[in-house]
């Protein structure tokens, strides 16, 4: 038998170009490593702090002189190159070995930056609450001041017509709503001298039940003053339809007759009474069930309602309640409403315009709740 012969697959051989090829691919590999990484360092040095420690810049020198010598090599030719492709692969390993430390340092002062971000982000923060809470203590000085000199009138209007004993019991109550500005006052010293000593947002920051004291006090404040104002001013202000101002009979007239009328049909009853009897509702304050103090929002309202009407305008607080509880409490509550309200436009008002405050029922007009029914309407009827 003859003996099968078995043919051999030539091997490929290792040239010295082959070798060269490898060598440059893996060189040019290295510097787009080496640029990629440098552009990513150099994005982390944008955010860093302004100040970077010696480590940093001699990673950055390092990594200057390592790409320079890169782009040498480059362009000198690959004859020494592929002399001695390990101590190239060694010298790559090491460049990319400082280029991890440079990112790690940029990292940790990236991480510094934030941090240092985030304090001021609190402070500020902190500044503006504070700012908030001045400007409450200031409007609630300025209330105060207002009834001083709301007193001050009504003692010479009324000059021997109220008696000793209501004139003490005035006398009484705004001391103590001075001794409770007095206590606000120093309590806002005491917070601005927290903030000039802050150092970061965990240093003398306000607790939640700390602010909450201080809305309290301030809320509290703010419903003394208007006790003080309706208490001045109501029995003058709050009138049954007997004694109201000719200018305003025909208007609650027409509101007691469209009593029972369903509520969906107000809005077009309202722009009708607009056009006959040249009055529309200029403010509307609600209250919470069995509550009488005005909320701030209505009160910076009621003051925008006055000054935006003409000189000669006259303010009918109208009264009203919801059906449910007993029909006299109802009526005490919302005279008591609606002469807060008047007390309230009667101080904001401008000089030639007057107010007065009815109450007109109880009943479901705005809406079958009872919220929407606990309310004061401040018509505005206009010259």
């Amino acid at each position: 038998m003859a003996q099968e012969s078995t043919d051999q697959q030539p091997q490929p051989q290792v040239t010295p170009a082959s070798n060269q090829n490898l060598i440059v691919g893996i060189i040019m590999g290295a510097v787009v490593l080496l640029l990629l990484l440098l552009v990513i360092s150099q994005q982390f040095n944008k955010n860093s702090l302004p100040k970077e420690n010696k480590e940093l810049a001699q990673l950055k020198q390092d990594i200057s002189e390592r790409e320079a010598r890169s782009e040498a090599l480059r362009y000198s030719g690959i004859g020494g190159i592929s002399q001695n492709p390990d101590a190239l692969i060694s010298q790559i390993k090491s460049d990319t070995d400082a280029l991890g430390r440079l990112l790690n340092a940029s990292a940790s002062d990236a991480a510094m930056l934030r941090t240092a971000q985030d304090n001021a982000a609190a402070m500020s923060r902190r500044n503006t609450d504070l700012q908030n809470q001045l400007r409450q203590y200031q409007a609630a000085a300025s209330r105060v001041a207002g009834l001083e000199s709301e007193l001050a009138n009504l003692r010479q209007a009324l000059a021997g017509s109220v008696d000793k004993s209501s004139a003490d019991s005035l006398r009484e109550q705004l001391s103590l709503a001075r001794l409770e500005r007095d206590r606000l006052q120093n309590e806002l010293a005491q917070l601005r001298n927290s903030q000039g000593n802050m150092v970061d947002r965990n240093t003398h920051a306000l607790t939640l039940a700390e602010v909450q004291e201080l809305r309290d006090a301030n809320a509290s404040l703010r419903a003394e003053n208007q006790r003080l104002l309706a208490d001045s001013a109501g029995n003058k202000l709050f009138v049954t339809k007997d004694n109201l101002s000719p200018r305003a009979v025909a208007l609650y007239r027409e509101l007691k007759r469209i009593e029972a009328e369903d509520y969906r049909a107000r809005p077009q009853t309202y722009n009708r009474i607009d056009s006959q009897l040249n009055a529309s509702v200029g403010g509307s304050v609600t209250f919470s069930t069995g509550k009488a103090n005005i909320a701030r929002e209505h009160e910076a309202r009621l003051k925008d309602m006055a000054l935006a009407a003409p000189e000669n305008s006259f303010f009918l607080v109208v009264g009203y309640a919801s059906p449910s509880g007993d029909s006299m409490s109802n009526q005490e509550l919302s005279s008591q409403r609606a002469t807060r309200v008047a007390s309230m436009v009667n101080y904001l008002k401008k000089k030639g315009q007057a107010v007065q405050a009815v109450y007109l029922g109880e009943g479901n007009r705005f809406g079958p709740k009872d919220g929407p029914n606990q309310v004061c309407e401040v018509w505005e009827i206009r010259p």
